[in-house]
């Protein structure tokens, strides 16, 4: 299975800031301690919705249970209010509307693990099954997790994490 140890998700989230650096997009590393799981990557956007600009912040957490990077989320308005469950789902998870069902598996509203307030997150337990689906095994797989689960959430990494150069910085 495409499972990391904490190690592993450190080494690959410091190449993947690395990558971003060289790219200048603006990911940035978090660090609360070196103790597991209290680093992780966090990027924030923009997202337009129909009535308002909304700031969206996305972190990449390590996994302790699972050992895969987890993604977790928050958008507020452009006051500073939370966008509630309901709101997030019609803003970021447009493919999953008809499918609510679905949704509900993998979207939930739980703690985040460092900073221990609400955060929306994909839930990680078909994780490393989707990284193990592509025969070659990535040589990031925090790239290549944040590649497949990100434009789920509107979160669009730049075609320049493609170069395999970008791989030795």
């Amino acid at each position: 299975m495409a499972s990391l140890t904490w190690q592993e998700f450190l080494t690959q989230s410091r190449q993947f800031l690395r990558m971003s650096q060289h790219l200048n997009d603006k990911w940035e590393l978090y660090e609360k301690n070196q103790e597991e799981p209290n680093i992780f990557l966090k990027f924030s956007q923009k997202v337009r919705s129909k009535e308002d600009l909304i700031n969206v912040e996305y972190h990449i957490v390590y996994s302790v249970s699972y050992q895969v990077p987890m993604l977790y989320f928050q958008a507020h308005r452009s006051d500073g209010s939370l966008l509630d469950l309901e709101a997030t789902w019609r803003l970021l998870m447009l493919e999953f509307q008809s499918r609510r069902e679905e949704l509900l598996q993998m979207l939930t509203q739980q703690e985040h693990p460092v900073l221990f307030r609400p955060f929306m997150a994909l839930h990680p337990c078909r994780t490393a099954e989707v990284l193990d689906q592509f025969g070659q095994k990535s040589e990031n797989l925090v790239l290549t997790f944040i590649s497949l689960y990100g434009p789920h959430v509107q979160l669009q990494l730049s075609n320049g994490y493609g170069n395999s150069e970008l791989l030795k910085l």
